[in-house]
This record gives C-alpha cells, structure tokens and sequence, in this order.
C-alpha cells in the first residue's frame, strides 16, 4: 500500500481491525513467580493443582472442638497458630485446642468455638451450645478445587490475582514477555526536561514547547497497558533523516514504534516520508492525523503531537493494536466506579463484597458472588462492591472498585 497524505482519505477507527493479521504476536514465554506477575499476560491456564485448604481452616479466632460432642466440657489439650503445621495434634474425645484464624484444625476436630463465646475454668473450657459441622472454618476446598481454572490464557494479572493465587500456594505460573516499545518525540520546537522552571517559562513564551506529549503516552501506556513495557523514548529535531535513523534502530530493538508530533499535511510530515503506508488518518476528532503501519511484522503509529490528540489515537489505535500484539483477552482495571446491585445484601456492619460486572445498555450492573471465605480466588470476580451499614436493597447505587476492564472489546 502507497503511502498518503492523511487529508486524501481518512479511515474509519474500525479498519484498525484490518491491519491486525499482519502483527506478530509476543510468541516468548517464561515462567516466574507469581508475585513478579501482576501486569504479564498469562501464556498458560493456570489451573488449581489441588484443594485448598487440604483441611479445615479456622476462620475465627476460639477452640476447636468436635461439634458432635457440643454443648460440653472440653480439655485444651495444644495449641496451633496459623503457619504451624501441627499434625501431630489429634483429639480425643473431650479435648480441645486453642487455635488462630487461619491455622489448620487438628485431626479429631471440625468445629471452632470463638474465645468469647466459652468460659475457661483451667485447662478446661465449657460451651453451652450446639455448634455444628465447620462453624467458624473454611472447609477442605473451599477456596478452590483441584482442576479449576483460575486464570485463562490471556488474562492481565492483577494484584488481586497475586493475592488470590499465593492464597491458595500457587506460586509459579507461564507468561508472556512484555510488548516493548520505543517511543520517539520529534520537533526542533522541543525543549526537555530536567530544566530550570524559570528558564523554562521564558523558552515558552519565546515559542518553545517543553515536551509532554510523549511523557503522557508513556504514563498511559505504563499506567493502564502493564503489559507493554517502554523501553526508550527519545526527542529527536523536525529533520527528517534524524527521525528515520531513530525509527530504523527502535525498529530493530523493540517490538513496536510510536511516533509523535510532524504528523500533519504539512512539509514535516514523518509518517509520509517513511514511506510505510498503512493506515493514514482516521475519521477521529482530535486526533485525525493518527496513523499505523506494519513493518516486518512490528506496528508502527504517528501520532499528533499535540497531548490530546495522542492521546485520543493512544486510546483508539495503539491500545487495540498492542492489545492483540500482547495476546491480551482479558485486560486490567483500576478504578472507582457506581453501579447497580442486582441482589439485596443484608448486615449491620459495612461490607466489601466481591462481585461481577455486566455492561447492559442501562448502565453497569454488579451481581454479587457469593463465597464463605476471604479470598480473591473466584475467577468470575471483576470488582470488590462497597456495602454501606444496614445494607442495600436489589436496584440501589454501589461504589465498585474495578480490577478488571469493563470495556467491551
């Protein structure tokens, strides 16, 4: 494809889709540690290798006993805090042990009765109640059960991800390597920082621009594409053979190349001279300059240099492109969001509840996932909802702390 003016034609924002079998997709995987995974693609299903926990777990605070011996008298006869791993502990018949939220029942045990709800008389302690099959504990596989998929090829892993996979002593997983990404920021009008502010302010109202177009693209691509990793931005001058000696070099470094400012149908037009063709223009205000090319398999885009224009074209075009480059299915959110509960959720207290989030044409909608224990294992869970003292009622107004994207494609 001839390259052009971008004025002599411009593209509709979809027919970025067209230019997206021509990528090379990241194909190089490593395994790492899951808690150096937050913002890696996942190469691999991670699936559950076994039950979690692999006994009951306290998830209280108290004794724990056998609930078919409740109400009665019991002896402590141990005691086990969470991180010990105390299997030589079996009760008896009237025995008890003293555990921690978290820890691992004994054998003989599969009830916990909490501290304040027994009185102590010596080694001894007295329930006055019935308490039934694990009250107060997490079942064996109540977090996960072997064989299920916690995470699917494709998926961003986020820091709830960490934090739900360590939970359940996953601690390796496949990856893919980051996109890597130069970015080169082209115009003689540039001045970059570090500077002195005051010397700074008179170069500005001298005609001057102190550089942040590519500073912006950079803090969106590292803020909201963890998956792609800038490794080098550079300002060059408006000539035109200083621009094409940078591009060439990124090109042979790195995976994709961003191009901003000298995108206009002016003489100092970057893109055109390159001669890549492309994609030139879309039908997108600001921002109509925006460009790609495929090079030997490697994106390459022109932005507008000026900060909201790049970022529109950042958003609209280099997002989906290096999306696909990444093998990214399922990206990252990470922000606060109002939506409507689908379930009424009673309590006195205030409650964080985890949910999922649905886009419908009336709005975003959070249903409630339902889990008797405290981790972020559950892998339809796209957000943690906010429940005010008293409870919400189905319909009502809920603060979402997203950490998944609820964008839709």
């Amino acid at each position: 494809m001839k390259p052009m003016r971008y004025l002599s034609g411009l593209n509709p924002v979809y027919k970025v889709a067209d230019i997206l079998p021509q990528v090379n997709k990241i194909e190089d995987v490593e395994k790492i540690a899951v808690w150096d995974a937050a913002g890696r693609v996942v190469a691999r299903d991670v699936i559950a290798p076994h039950d979690y926990p692999p006994y009951p777990r306290a998830a209280y605070d108290g004794y724990a006993v056998n609930s078919s011996a409740t109400p009665g008298k019991f002896r402590v006869v141990g005691t086990i805090l969470v991180g010990q791993y105390r299997r030589d502990i079996v009760l008896n018949s009237g025995e008890a042990a003293y555990v921690t939220v978290g820890a691992f029942l004994p054998e003989g045990a599969d009830a916990v009765v909490p501290e304040e709800a027994v009185k102590r008389e010596g080694e001894y302690i007295l329930v006055d109640r019935k308490f039934e099959k694990y009250a107060n504990v997490d079942p064996p596989g109540s977090y996960v059960r072997k064989g299920v998929v916690l995470l699917k090829q494709g998926t961003v892993v986020t820091p709830f991800d960490v934090v739900g996979l360590l939970d359940v002593g996953i601690t390796t997983l496949y990856a893919y390597r980051r996109v890597r990404v130069g970015i080169v920021t082209t115009g003689d009008e540039l001045i970059a920082p570090p500077i002195d502010p005051d010397t700074a302010s008179e170069l500005v109202l001298r005609g001057k621009v102190i550089e942040s177009t590519g500073s912006l693209v950079a803090w969106y691509i590292q803020t909201f594409m963890p998956y792609v990793e800038v490794r080098e931005k550079i300002i060059t001058g408006d000539r035109h053979e200083e621009v094409r000696a940078v591009v060439d070099r990124f090109l042979k470094l790195y995976d994709a190349v961003i191009i901003t400012g000298g995108a206009g149908p002016s003489e100092i037009d970057h893109f055109y001279k390159l001669g890549f063709g492309g994609l030139r223009g879309f039908r997108m205000k600001p921002g109509r300059p925006t460009s790609v090319a495929v090079v030997g398999g490697k994106p390459v885009f022109g932005l507008s240099g000026y900060p909201i224009s790049a970022l529109h074209g950042v958003i609209r075009i280099v997002e989906p492109v290096l999306r696909y480059m990444a093998n990214v299915n399922k990206a990252p959110g990470h922000d606060w969001h109002y939506a409507v509960i689908t379930q009424d959720i009673q309590g006195e207290m205030a409650q964080i509840v985890r949910v999922k989030l649905e886009v419908t044409e009336s709005g975003l909608h959070a249903i409630p996932i339902k889990a008797r224990h405290h981790s972020f294992t559950e892998p339809d869970a796209c957000g943690v909802a906010l429940i005010p003292p008293g409870g919400v009622k189905r319909g009502d107004i809920v603060l979402v702390l997203t950490y998944r994207d609820i964008r839709r494609g």
